[in-house]
């Protein structure tokens, strides 16, 4: 069931682009200064605007033809109420720096989005422009009606992890094993098997309001130096923690059976976890730097969810 966009649901406009320091500049298009960098966020339609759209889905994330999303496909994102976002560098040569995708929809009759995408051009990926667009998504969709954005990703990728996790406060209890089958994005995840993390980002509550207007601080080691790693052993533990590779592309780089081997151990540990009742809530980097290790918060869902 597609949403009907002309007549948006304004219902769950509780957090604005404005709210979240973008400016409009046009219909189409906001503005916003991040790292000393003003950046134009553009809303793409046609197929001539969104055949930048391929050659970022190549560039930045290694995707062949068979894999990527066409223009001609993108195209209908804003038949459902979805859309294509660009960021643009004003200060450079007009191309891409970051890009958006979500499609919208309705499963169990919830309103959502599924965010397909979210790339940032090599190089600039330490500015901060990926957390921008889906804040800027967020406040898109709540306009429209929708209450979540749901997609999903690797869960060996700890910047990812991050950003999905402690900066935007989105949640995980599934597990999806070798989603995409194991060539694709070969050049970008090393020819292993495409598992990823299903995440559910609930837009419309508070406590996500408040952690995008940085009212909520992220986690440290001292929030975690009294946890233990998961065990299916322990039922009585109400938080845990889950172990991962600070920064897989190094791995991959210098020993790819040791790559594998952390696929496979979180395959066997966070589906034991999520049948167990935990969830993924928290993310924090780098605790051990000795070893490149950061790790996944989980917590029991009754307590997650405050019942």
């Amino acid at each position: 069931m597609s949403v009907n966009q002309a007549a948006p649901d304004q219902s769950n406009a509780t957090l604005t682009a404005a709210d979240l320091g973008f400016q409009s500049v046009g219909a189409l298009s906001w503005s916003k200064t991040i790292a000393g960098h003003t950046v134009l966020f553009r809303i793409l339609r046609g197929v001539d605007q969104l055949a930048a759209a391929e050659f970022m889905q190549r560039e930045s994330l290694g995707l062949s033809d068979l894999d990527l999303l066409a223009g001609s496909a993108l195209v209908s994102c804003v038949e459902t109420g979805g859309d294509v976002i660009g960021a643009f560098l004003e200060d450079s040569d007009g191309g891409l720096a970051g890009l958006c995708v979500g499609y919208g929809g309705y499963v169990n009759r919830r309103p959502r989005i599924l965010s397909e995408i979210l790339t940032v051009r090599p190089g600039m990926r330490a500015f901060g422009f990926g957390t921008e667009l889906k804040k800027l998504q967020a406040a898109i969709a709540l306009t429209r009606g929708f209450v979540e954005i749901v997609w999903t990703v690797d869960p060996l990728r700890a910047p990812n992890a991050r950003l999905n996790i402690e900066k935007l406060g989105a949640t995980c209890e599934d597990y999806e094993e070798d989603r995409y089958g194991q060539a694709f994005g070969e050049g970008f995840y090393g020819n292993m098997p495409s598992d990823r993390l299903h995440m559910t980002w609930d837009i419309a509550s508070p406590a996500v309001h408040d952690r995008l207007l940085g009212r909520v601080p992220p986690l440290t080691l001292a929030d975690i130096e009294d946890l233990e790693h998961f065990s299916p052993n322990r039922t009585d533990a109400e938080r845990a923690l889950v172990y991962l590779p600070s920064d897989i592309d190094e791995l991959l780089a210098s020993d790819q059976n040791a790559a594998l081997r952390w696929r496979l151990t979180l395959r066997e540990t966070l589906p034991v976890a999520f049948a167990m009742g935990y969830a993924i809530t928290g993310f924090v980097r780098d605790v051990g730097r000795e070893k490149g290790l950061s790790a996944y918060l989980l917590t029991q869902r009754a307590r997650a969810s405050g019942s």
